[in-house]
């Protein structure tokens, strides 16, 4: 496991940016040296601003493969889903050139949302065993530390096999939502936290003390080289 690190930023824009560059550097790295890489995008709203600083970067989007950490199982163009926020950011501007894989939709035929967490897995076929699914994941963090859709004291947040799981009765609405679990954040060679504000601040310090996922669920997401939160000024006001 990697040592986790924070930086601290004026605001949320210079740390989108900061954010923006790192991951940047590390897609850039990865592609240089196997010809691809993968990403993880989030919602929020530090989420979504890295997304829209990453649409000025030089990546070749066309060996990118992007996920999203999280959706809520809500119809295709509700305005409730994440991916509405970060095609406008990011995804509209690049067209094809990134192969995208996106959660499945709530409809009259899949509105079984386990059901629907088994088959976005099926159609991933993401990889076994403990090598790197995602190069870079970005997270967005709760207050009282959820990332993704990984809440305190949920079936989610206990997962240990499984990599994405369906959710049900969140404690944010929507109720239902379908997220990668922590199994699948920690094959990240990569994880970066974005988080901003003083409502934030007691969470930072635990996840990054490496309190128990179970009770602050951002303690569980450790990278498999490095681990850094981006922060302003509040979000970095109880760290020592």
């Amino acid at each position: 496991m990697s040592d986790i690190r924070h930086l601290i930023h004026q605001d949320i824009d210079s740390l989108a940016e900061a954010a923006a560059l790192a991951v940047t550097g590390h897609l850039n790295e990865r592609i240089a040296a196997t010809g691809r890489a993968v990403l993880s995008l989030t919602g929020g709203s530090a989420g979504v601003r890295t997304a829209a600083a990453l649409a000025d970067a030089e990546i070749d989007w066309e060996r990118v493969t992007i996920y999203f950490g999280d959706e809520r199982f809500v119809p295709a163009g509700d305005p409730e889903r994440n991916d509405g926020q970060i095609d406008e950011a990011l995804l509209n501007g690049l067209g094809d050139k990134p192969t995208v894989h996106r959660w499945p939709a709530r409809s009259a035929e899949n509105a079984d949302v386990d059901a629907a967490a088994s088959d976005f897995l099926a159609a991933a076929a993401l990889p076994g065993g403990e090598a790197p699914l995602f190069d870079v994941t970005i997270l967005g963090m709760g207050p009282e530390g959820h990332i993704d859709s990984i809440f305190p004291h949920t079936p989610a947040v206990a997962e240990t096999e499984l990599l994405a799981v369906g959710v049900r009765d969140c404690p944010k609405p929507p109720p239902e939502r379908l997220t990668f679990t922590l199994p699948a954040v920690r094959r990240s060679r990569h994880v970066l936290v974005v988080a901003t504000g003083d409502a934030k601040a007691e969470a930072v310090a635990r996840g990054i003390e490496g309190a128990d996922p179970t009770e602050w669920p951002v303690a569980g997401a450790v990278g498999m080289e490095t681990t850094t939160y981006h922060l302003d000024g509040p979000a970095a006001s109880m760290l020592h």
